[in-house]
């Protein structure tokens, strides 16, 4: 038996929840064609579904993607609940445990806005640069075309020009 439980959050990035269960303590692992068959006889696992170290009556719990956000799949009665892991956590009700993830894809989220936010400043930077360089080239080119003979010097981060020419 499954059951429904809704988040008000919806995990719609794959790294960002990966994250939020590796922040959580839930040993996420991404199941490639390489790994699939360790957990096939645990679960009706598919290539691509991210598996928790949450175990019940019906196998391991796991995110598959349905759609277009990440569903956790569990029994509903929490029968032969546990953790498989190496630190031996004390298990958690679905429900606790999807609040506590919620919270913490939120955190994962707001650092992934942030990283969006600094590589988008980065290439702005970026642009600003190289959109100077090229003004800064054509500028000496134009000149040096004309007859100038062309020096450059750096006043509180502009560059400036001086064109001089010999008759």
């Amino acid at each position: 038996m499954s059951a429904v439980i809704k988040t008000t959050t919806p995990f719609t990035i794959k790294e960002v929840l990966f994250s939020a269960l590796a922040t959580l303590g839930a040993e996420p692992v991404l199941t490639t064609a390489e790994n699939i068959n360790n957990f096939r006889q645990q679960s009706n696992v598919e290539i691509g579904d991210i598996i928790t170290n949450r175990r019940d009556y019906n196998g391991l719990q796991l995110f598959c993607f349905n759609g277009d956000v990440w569903q956790l799949q569990h029994d509903q009665d929490e029968y032969a609940t546990r953790i498989i892991s190496a630190t031996q956590k004390q298990y958690q009700s679905v429900s606790r445990f999807l609040n506590e993830l919620n919270v913490a894809y939120q955190g994962c989220y707001q650092v992934h806005l942030d990283n969006i936010a600094e590589l988008e400043r980065q290439r702005i930077e970026q642009e600003r640069i190289d959109r100077v360089e090229a003004t800064r080239q054509q500028a000496i080119a134009k000149a040096k075309a004309q007859g100038y003979s062309v020096k450059e010097k750096h006043i509180r981060g502009k560059i400036q020009l001086v064109l001089t020419r010999s008759v």
